[in-house]
């Protein structure tokens, strides 16, 4: 099972409470954001040798929600990074360790669309966008990707927009062409194959069915992504492989 895979499956479980109501998914909450990466670092880890080589030597870390400082002084707080160690890792159950970052390998911006399609269109290119840019331009040689997951349900309940005392307000979606549009307008993000270009060097859109009260579910059919699309996870994760393989082989 994969990461899209697992990602749904823990939705599903997943309950956020407040003062309203039991939710799958709150957008003050960044829990989703975390799981969606650690599923991403284990079949980071499973289906690339190299990679889990390196964990397993302890070559190499991650952290979550790891602030870094771009050469140009910029700022940015990575959902998911893998680098090199520059203290003592932290060791757990997992087969990688955690711990601070000296040379950031690998950076994965994890965003999620599940209502307002059409208003988050540009906030979500542009977060994608400066992503890749800021890695870039502290570590040039650096694999930058991002991941988003886009909300094909046709209602969905938004915790923000429950009062208290008001009945259940449900947001409707022309589906599937809302999630579509927002397939499509992600899939305008800038790929580089080689250090010197602009632009991811992965980048996967995952679909899931959320109506924020019932199950989730994964989305394969059409407008998700499908095998051999540049978005489709597999190759997220064949082109990273890929990339590693080419670029960090050996770690001092």
């Amino acid at each position: 099972m994969l990461a899209p895979e697992k990602f749904a499956v823990w939705m599903t479980a997943n309950v956020h409470r407040d003062k309203y109501g039991e939710y799958r998914y709150h957008p003050r909450s960044d829990s989703h954001s975390k799981q969606l990466c650690l599923s991403v670092l284990e079949d980071l880890i499973d289906n690339c040798p190299v990679i889990r080589e390196q964990a397993e030597s302890r070559s190499i870390v991650y952290g979550i929600n790891l602030e870094v400082e771009s050469a140009s002084g910029k700022r940015k707080t990575l959902d998911l990074a893998i680098g090199t160690p520059a203290g003592a890792p932290e060791f757990g159950a997992e087969p990688i360790a955690t711990g601070p970052i000296e040379d950031l390998l690998f950076s994965c911006e994890a965003k999620s669309c599940m209502t307002e399609h059409s208003k988050s269109k540009p906030r979500l290119y542009d977060e994608l966008s400066s992503s890749h840019e800021i890695v870039h331009q502290g570590w040039p040689d650096a694999i930058a990707t991002g991941i988003s997951v886009v909300n094909i349900a046709s209602e969905f309940v938004s915790p923000l927009r429950q009062r208290a005392g008001q009945p259940l307000e449900v947001t409707s979606h022309k589906q599937p062409e809302a999630a579509g549009g927002m397939i499509e307008h992600l899939r305008g993000l800038r790929f580089r194959d080689s250090v010197g270009g602009v632009g991811f060097e992965a980048y996967s859109t995952i679909v899931i069915d959320c109506d924020n009260r019932g199950p989730a579910t994964l989305w394969a059919d059409p407008p998700a992504p499908q095998p051999g699309d540049l978005d489709q996870y597999e190759t997220y994760l064949r082109r990273i492989c890929g990339f590693w393989e080419e670029r960090f082989p050996q770690l001092r």
